[in-house]
Formats: structure tokens, sequence, C-alpha cells
């Protein structure tokens, strides 16, 4: 691929920050491919692009953090699992921001309208129709579900990033592209909402003050999106190049067993930000 040529993964594995090139690139040439070919209709296709776009490059890296998992020979410790595995989470990361401040910035430039009709499944899942579509009638819209329900649901998610990634190797960057962009839309329609309404104030300051009440929650419940996926990934392409059940392939399991953990704890966190602190600041 002609763009893997140019954001190549070595690249970016020796440096994590280069994703958000990655991310913010991509995801253009996917918004824009999609409303190319199916112009009536390209919110979920450019989704589907930009994933399309991320696959190969992340399977490499993968690929590369398989190669450097390492068997423990006295004790595991927690510190060890982070510096074996903080680098893929960091490229994870900077990509989702890509991602997010792409569509953060179209939906914030485009008319209204035109950013309504393009992402309508965006808006639609989360409930911004009607009455909806405005901040305070999103918050009122959302006040209704318990942290068990928020959680569940978020749990679900994480587990199919997970077997996406155990069958796919890079396959759950559907669902972090689709997490990103509906983030990107959603803050970049209320922060210029806010600006309209608000003359004479800075953009940016706008901006910063729309993102805020989110980006705890935000950060929250993407962590155990990237963590699944990253894990499911990792030990996919162990089970194709290790042997099964030899030291180096159990020490991969174990790490990704508590990785998994944590980001189950990480999705409490979440649902109890949204419920509970999230009403609060909105």
């Amino acid at each position: 691929m002609v763009l893997e040529q140019i954001f190549k993964p070595d690249w970016i594995e020796k440096k994590p920050r280069h994703a958000f090139l990655l991310g913010f690139i991509y995801s253009i040439v996917g918004a824009i491919s999609a409303k190319l070919i199916f112009g009536a209709n390209p919110g979920m296709m450019t989704v589907a692009f930009t994933s399309i776009l991320l696959v190969p490059s992340l399977n490499t890296l993968l690929a590369i953090e398989e190669n450097q998992a390492r068997v423990k020979d006295r004790y595991w410790i927690l510190k060890q699992l982070w510096v074996d595995h903080y680098d893929i989470v960091e490229v994870y990361i900077f990509m989702f921001f890509g991602i997010f401040l792409t569509f953060t910035a179209i939906s914030f430039l485009f008319p209204e309208q035109a950013v309504i009709k393009f992402f309508a499944p965006m808006f639609e899942v989360i409930g911004l129709t009607g009455e909806a579509t405005s901040l305070t009638g999103w918050a009122s819209s959302v006040a209704g579900p318990t942290i068990l329900s928020i959680f569940l649901n978020n749990f679900i998610v994480t587990i199919v990033c997970l077997l996406l990634s155990l069958i796919y190797g890079a396959g759950a960057i559907v669902f972090i592209t689709w997490n990103a962009v509906v983030w990107g839309v959603v803050i970049g329609f209320f922060a210029k909402q806010a600006l309209v309404s608000s003359s004479g104030v800075n953009p940016v300051t706008v901006f910063i003050s729309t993102l805020l009440p989110f980006f705890p929650h935000m950060i929250m419940e993407s962590l155990p999106y990237f963590t699944a996926a990253i894990v499911g990934g990792i030990v996919s392409k162990a089970a194709v190049r290790e042997e099964l059940f030899s030291p180096r392939f159990n020490e991969i399991v174990k790490d990704g067993t508590v990785v998994m953990l944590i980001s189950l704890v990480v999705l409490l966190i979440a649902a109890v930000i949204e419920v509970k602190l999230y009403p609060l600041i909105a």
C-alpha cells in the first residue's frame, strides 16, 4: 500500500507519537473515500475505510511487539509488564487522538446540517436526534443508565475487541476508530453550538471548555478497548509464531490476562464517572 510506504511501521514503532499523524491522515483519506464512493450515506463507511487503512501498519506493529515479549526469570511484576508493552499502548493512544481530532475539526468547521447528514449513524447511536441535538438535551437523555448497565455495555464491547483481535490480529481497530469518530463528532458539534451562542469568545477557549467535561470519561472508557485490542493482537501473533503452551507463549497469555483484569477495573471507574461525575460538570 502506498501510504504504508510513507508511514512505515518501524518509524512509528521507534517514535509512537508518529501514530498521531497515522490516525490523522488516514482518517482524512477514509472520510474523503467514503464521501466519493458512498455519497448518500458515508458515515459508517468512513469508519470502515479508515480501519482498513490502519490494519496493515497495526498488524506489523503487533508482530514487533510479540517479538519483544520475554519470559520473566523470577518474579512477575506490574512495572515490568508496563515496560514491555507501553510503546504499543502509546501507539494506540496517539492514533486514537489523531482520528479524534480529525473528526472534531470536521464537525466543528463544516455546516451543522451537513455534519448531521454525514455522520447520521453516530448521532443516532448516542441519541443526538430531535430535541436531544444539544448538549443539555443529550445530557438529560443519558441520565437514565445505571453504573451496572454502562459497565456491562462497555464490557461487551471490550470482549468483542479482544475476540476480533484474537481472530483478525488488528481487527478490533474498527471499534477503536468508531469510538474516536463518535467522540470527535460529538465534541466538535457541541463546541460549534457553544461558539455560536458565545459571540466574541476565542474558538480555542470554547473548544477546550467543551472538551474538558468529556475528557476523563472518554479516556477511561477508551483505554480498555486499546488494551483488549493489543492483548488480542499479541496473543494472536503468538499463537501463530510460538509453540502453544511453551514458556514464552504462556508468559504472553499471563501478561494479557493481567492487563484485561486491570481493564475491567478501569471500565468500572469509567462507568462511575459517567453516572456520578458527568451530570455534575456537563
